[in-house]
């Protein structure tokens, strides 16, 4: 530790090194969620214009150089020069921390940039960026390297391009009124390119990237929303557009569910400034529900004070309605509480305000406290009045709820029964030794229980942990398909009594992350088929039965590695084809002998001791640990349903659709790389 701490040792970091010092404070790390928040960035200030009614269209373009392109009719991007500080407003925007079109009462009634720094982070983490802005019937142009400009605010001719002025050179009027196209319109074009040396991934997801802007046009009625992929000889595109709403979104979102209401509900209103809009429908699947939510267009996946005031909402209006009507006689019934009433429901709540609080720069949970009652207030008042009007709809939703409840009490019991008859007591079990646990002592936090496709590989895996840090489970076959099936039938199955036993949170409503008895779950497969399909049946278990732990990021996949490469002295593993090929470029193939592990078992325990059991100073989390994350609920949720639902068509269609979009070349699809998530 220095001996000394004094004046000279504080550092003051100005744009743009403050951001690509940090960037996990401004865009929430460095991944593919982050490289993404880089493009949202440009989409919501597109956003913003469409909210302000001055935008019909807007489109993203994925370039073959790897940049991205962002479009909208809206307004244009503020022009001319700053008064205070002497400097073009278009420069300001890119460039100077908290400088915004937000602040001001009167340029925008709601938006989703507040603090003036987002389209920063997006010029500070790009190796470059240019915007052209459409005004005053001319295109105002500026490129910026490395997070700043190279050139000043140049004024373009819009027919040939060519530069006729600068922003704050004299003579800049008369070149305009010269120059000027009447029709040209308004307009703000913006293109650039992420940077990997603060990023670890500068290669965008078009389907990602096409859900977030497919959302946007549910939020927007009306407006134009599309995206072009043109990074291959095969160019490919969405365009989107939602004259319904809301209303059109829950529709989207309950496709393949089955509503016990034809029509969905929908509730608005206003109180001190906030206006909240919102649609739901209950349907029969009581085990799946979905709350998806938004603060002026803005996507807050953890919730926040808007969802907790609506869920209270609907609990207090359910109850309410059902002892107006007399629907809980019998006192040996299962009260109602709220998990129970948001059984089976879909709703999207939307909800624009002045000055919202967000927990972050990236904005994914409301912390605005005044939300919280009014959204309550709302939305208890209008469902209930609605289910007042509708009597045999208000009966069908209680009776929904009521069984809800009988489940989660029968679930909690079967739960404990589980627990006591599980394979952590071995005599009661039957599995004898199945289970290798952590010794004790260990911290929680520090522990993690792999799931081991066979015993043949569970036993090399016990021989080759570290008995502080790492528990084994191994799985005799493959594990149940649980997507459509009842709890009941789930709790039957040995292979899954044992995975919930040991993990110990307890399964579906029941679940708590705080009671799980190890800090991190991992699954580990063989690379091949057999054991693609086990995880994907693990994750569908996982998801449908323990989601917050996935949420809480403590599931992930153990990923061993593909190949042992030798020559002379020298050892190296790669775990991708390209990983190989690269080493085998820089050692060249003469000599080199390469082993290729067609399973766990292959690995003998001193090898999976330097690879997947390896441990360092932070304990067990190695690099072969790949934390499993969700960006898009609905996404995860339709594809499990379509890829473990009982449907053959549904996947062969979907299989098909994949198979349509590949750009299969001659020689074939490129390998992917190992990526940080899965």
């Amino acid at each position: 530790m220095p001996k000394t701490y004094e004046s000279e040792d504080i550092q003051v970091l100005d744009y743009p090194e403050n951001i690509q010092r940090r960037p996990g404070m401004y865009v929430g790390g460095t991944g593919l969620d982050a490289l993404h928040h880089l493009a949202y960035e440009l989409v919501d200030n597109a956003v913003d214009e469409a909210l302000a009614g001055a935008c019909t269209q807007i489109s993203v373009e994925l370039l073959p150089d790897g940049s991205l392109k962002v479009v909208d009719n809206g307004r244009g991007i503020p022009t001319g020069m700053h008064a205070e500080k002497g400097r073009p407003t278009l420069e300001l925007v890119f460039t100077e921390l908290h400088a915004g079109g937000k602040f001001k009462e009167g340029s925008y009634t709601t938006s989703g940039g507040l603090h003036g720094v987002g389209i920063k982070a997006t010029n500070a983490l790009s190796e470059w960026l240019e915007v052209r802005v459409r005004r005053n019937g001319v295109v105002y142009f500026q490129r910026h390297e490395n997070g700043l400009p190279v050139i000043p605010v140049q004024i373009l001719d819009p027919v040939s391009g060519e530069t006729i002025a600068e922003v704050g050179q004299r003579g800049e009027a008369t070149a305009i009124k010269k120059h000027a196209q009447k029709k040209l319109g308004t307009a703000t074009e913006i293109v650039f390119k992420p940077n990997g040396r603060f990023l670890d991934t500068v290669d965008f997801d078009f389907d990602m990237i096409a859900r977030r802007l497919q959302v946007i046009a549910f939020l927007l009625p009306g407006v134009e929303v599309e995206i072009t992929d043109n990074r291959k000889k095969k160019s490919r595109s969405k365009s989107f557009r939602y004259d319904g709403g809301l209303v059109e979104y829950v529709d989207w979102l309950n496709d393949g569910r089955r509503p016990i209401h034809r029509q969905p509900l929908e509730v608005s209103g206003r109180q001190n400034g906030v206006s909240i809009e919102v649609v739901f429908q209950w349907h029969s699947s009581v085990d799946d529900s979905e709350i998806v939510s938004f603060v002026n267009t803005i996507p807050t996946p953890d919730g926040g004070k808007h969802v907790a005031g609506f869920k209270s909402a609907i609990t207090k209006a359910i109850n309410q309605f059902a002892a107006e009507k007399k629907l809980t006689k019998d006192k040996g019934e299962a009260s109602i509480r709220g998990g129970d009433t948001l059984a089976g429901l879909t709703a999207v709540l939307k909800i624009s305000m002045q000055d919202p609080h967000f927990t972050s720069q990236t904005k994914t949970q409301l912390a605005s406290d005044q939300v919280q009652g009014i959204v309550h207030s709302i939305v208890y008042e209008g469902l209930l009045e609605q289910l007042r009007k509708k009597i045999s709809l208000g009966r069908t939703i209680v009776q929904q709820a009521q069984a809800a409840a009988q489940a989660r009490v029968a679930a909690t019991k079967a739960r404990s029964l589980v627990i006591r008859r599980s394979v952590l007591d071995a005599a009661d079990s039957g599995l004898p030794g199945k289970l290798a646990d952590v010794s004790k002592g260990t911290s929680t936090d520090q522990t993690i229980l792999y799931v081991v496709e066979g015993d043949s590989a569970g036993g090399s895996c016990k021989m080759a942990r570290d008995r502080r840090y790492h528990a084994i489970l191994p799985l005799r076959g493959k594990p149940l398909n649980v997507e459509g099936v009842k709890v009941t039938r789930l709790l039957n199955n040995n292979e899954i009594k044992a995975i919930i036993a040991a993990i110990g949170g307890g399964i579906g409503a029941d679940f708590r992350v705080d009671d799980m008895r190890y800090g991190g779950i991992a699954i580990l497969v063989d690379a091949d088929v057999d054991g693609d399909h086990i995880r994907t049946l693990l994750y569908t278990l996982f998801w449908r039965y323990m989601r917050p732990m996935i949420e809480a990021g403590r599931l992930y996949v153990a990923v061993a590695p593909l190949y042992l490469l030798r020559k002379g002295k020298q050892a190296h593993y790669a775990y991708s084809e390209r990983e190989r090929d690269v080493i085998l470029e820089e050692w060249g193939r003469n000599g080199v002998t390469i082993q290729r592990y067609k399973g766990l078992g292959e690995m003998n325990p001193e090898q999976l001791r330097e690879t997947v059991f390896s441990v360092n100073e932070a304990g067990p989390w190695n690099d072969s640990l790949r934390r499993v994350t969700v960006e898009d609920v609905h996404h995860a949720n339709q594809l499990i349903g379509t890829l473990m639902g009982r449907s053959a068509r549904s996947r062969r269609g979907w299989l098909l659709e994949r198979w349509s979009q590949e750009d299969h070349t001659e020689n074939g699809d490129e390998d992917d790389e190992n990526g940080d998530t899965e």
